[in-house]
């Protein structure tokens, strides 16, 4: 060993805040600004929360996809991370954030027959 060498101690203020705290905290940021992009981007064409509403109206109608005359670019972007932020944080303000998004664009998801619905996924 070196002369004065000693093993540093982590700070207190380092202890406080867990490393799985800031990365979640971080999740919660990207998330949110893949969700910004994801509905910046998509309004190319008929996209909106009408038009996502309608496209998820008939997809739980018809139980499956939605012909492809029907389909709107975006949406189901928008509601992949709705789902994606809703399933991470499961609780608190982050989860109600997805859900009160995926009403807005009243989201459903084609992965299983019926279609998975907002209520479904905990909302």
């Amino acid at each position: 060993q070196a002369l004065g060498w000693r093993p540093r101690c982590p700070r207190s203020s380092q202890l406080r805040t867990p490393a799985h705290a800031r990365i979640m905290a971080m999740f919660g940021i990207r998330s949110l600004v893949a969700l910004f992009f994801a509905t910046a981007f998509a309004h190319a064409g008929s996209f909106s929360a009408d038009s996502c509403m309608t496209y998820f109206e008939t997809m739980k109608k018809l139980g499956g996809p939605v012909p492809p005359n029907d389909y709107v670019e975006g949406c189901d972007s928008v509601c992949g991370k709705v789902r994606e932020l809703k399933e991470y944080w499961k609780t608190g303000d982050m989860a109600s954030f997805a859900c009160e998004e995926g009403a807005r664009y009243g989201c459903v998801w084609a992965t299983a027959v019926p279609p998975v619905t907002m209520s479904d996924i905990g909302c």
